[in-house]
């Protein structure tokens, strides 16, 4: 008995069922043979595009040391600090989560729009709904497949490849942003931490010679005024150790912050071996000399040329506006392909009742009587776009050699004044308050040349600490300029 369809009101049965299924195979055999489509997978790339690996998988288009957390050993507290936030920072996160929805979108942005499929019932007499009473009546399916211009799906998929690599791009930018935060916060514990240490070795100097003076003064061999000096000075280093107290709970409440942690979680803080080697190594050309223009880091250190040469390939900035400039490109690609107008094929089958089943094929195609109007204005807008990337990046490299130049500038200036206060100045000063210390322990000295000797000695130690954690900063500006470690032996 062949199968039937009942049509509720009339009372009437379809028959053919089961050819309608027969016709659906075929459809779906002519489906087969458009072209571009397959079965159970993925849509091809048109022969005439090539897809580009470091699109398609765009972690790999990176440098190595586009994220500074990466394939490097931590080699101080700050590095270890570095690591832990990047790894757990809720924007590094967002930003992890964003490159992977970048990438996600790849291949889709390459596939074949889905097919359509419509089933209806056609030339029915009323009011009776008879399925045999008219020859034309029929149960009919119908399948469409929309196939874009040749070429369209290849450089839409190499634009969200590109778009991807855009979006890892600032997800290095913010890696870096991230650096300089936290070295700015730990570089200034450093300074508090220091400062600390130099006021405790001040405020014990003081208590030694406010006893030699209240000694002197019970002797009657001093005046009264010598005690009250060094009393006075004692309670301004008190004043300032609860300055710097206060200031250290700032500073160390903004490193857990960052790291999201309680805000007293002791932090360690140690001056980096390769500051000390910056300072203690080889001076290199121009250091402490008049000739500040043709000065470098120093042996084992890169030079500016050098440095310029690791910004052009490493700042994440640029990689991120050659990315956009690779999304405008394949943009425009994809614009020009447009003006060619795709086609629609169109299959479908009709059971009838008592005659022939009908099998209908077909193709349409747009008509872009609108070219002038959209095609070619949307041609326009994406060579202006790619034009308006390429300017960008090379105002970046432009920006990047001068901003590049100008760290390493203010570095050089830190650490001559760094190198100057160690050897020259700090010696000197110390030698002064011991010479005085002397002269007034014997009565050759007054108590005033004394505590203007601890005077200088203790702001020029003070000056040191802020010298000593400006270096930091700067190295740590200078990194970002580069986007790339800078430490002894690294190279281009």
């Amino acid at each position: 008995m062949p199968s039937t369809f009942s049509i509720r009101g009339g009372g009437r049965r379809l028959p053919g069922i089961h050819r309608l299924h027969r016709g659906v195979g075929l459809l779906v055999a002519l489906a087969c043979l458009a072209p571009g489509t397959t079965v159970a997978q993925s849509p091809a790339v048109p022969d005439s595009t090539t897809l580009d690996p470091a699109l398609v998988h765009p972690a790999s288009a990176h440098p190595p040391s586009a994220h500074p957390d990466r394939d490097v050993a931590p080699d101080d507290p700050l590095e270890a600090l570095v690591r832990e936030l990047l790894e757990g920072h809720p924007q590094m996160e967002a930003a992890r989560q964003r490159t992977a929805a970048a990438r996600a979108g790849i291949q889709p942005a390459g596939t074949l729009p889905d097919p359509r499929v419509g089933v209806g019932l056609m030339s029915l007499p009323v009011p009776d709904l008879d399925f045999s009473m008219e020859g034309m009546t029929m149960l009919s399916m119908e399948v469409m497949q929309e196939l874009p211009p040749r070429g369209l799906r290849g450089a839409r998929e190499q634009a969200a490849g590109a778009r991807a690599g855009a979006a890892e791009g600032y997800e290095a930018v913010l890696a870096w942003d991230l650096r300089v935060r936290m070295a700015e916060a730990w570089f200034e514990l450093l300074l508090v931490s220091e400062a600390l240490q130099v006021h405790h070795r001040t405020h014990s100097s003081l208590e030694a010679f406010a006893r030699s003076a209240e000694a002197a003064y019970t002797e009657g061999i001093a005046p009264q005024a010598d005690l009250l000096r060094a009393q006075t000075e004692l309670a301004s280093i008190e004043e300032h150790l609860a300055e710097l107290r206060q200031r250290r709970a700032v500073a160390l409440a903004e490193v857990n912050t960052l790291l999201g942690r309680e805000v007293r979680e002791p932090v360690e803080v140690v001056f980096p071996d390769r500051l000390r080697a910056l300072v203690d190594g080889d001076p290199g050309t121009g250091m402490l000399t008049t000739h500040l223009v043709d000065a470098e880091l120093g042996a084992g250190f890169p030079s500016l040329a050098e440095l310029e040469a690791l910004a052009l390939v490493h700042r994440p900035e640029l990689e991120l506006l050659d990315r956009e400039v690779e999304v405008a490109r394949h943009e425009l690609d994809a614009a020009r392909i447009e003006r060619r107008p795709g086609v629609t094929l169109t299959g479908g089958y009709g059971v009838r009742s008592s005659r022939p089943d009908m099998l209908s094929v077909g193709v349409s195609m747009p008509l872009p009587v609108f070219r002038g109007r959209k095609q070619d204005q949307w041609v326009e807008a994406a060579t202006a776009e790619t034009q308006a990337s390429e300017l960008d990046a090379a105002d970046l490299r432009r920006t990047i050699r001068r901003e590049v130049a100008e760290a390493h500038a203010d570095l050089l200036e830190a650490r001559e004044q760094i190198v100057l206060l160690q050897e020259g100045v700090i010696p000197q000063a110390r030698a002064a308050v011991e010479s005085a210390a002397a002269a007034y322990r014997t009565g050759d000295g007054s108590f005033t040349g004394l505590m203007e000797a601890q005077t200088v000695l203790f702001r020029t130690e003070i000056q040191h600490a802020h010298m000593s954690a400006g270096l930091g900063r700067m190295l740590a500006r200078l990194e970002r300029a580069v986007g790339h470690r800078i430490e002894p032996e690294t190279t281009p």
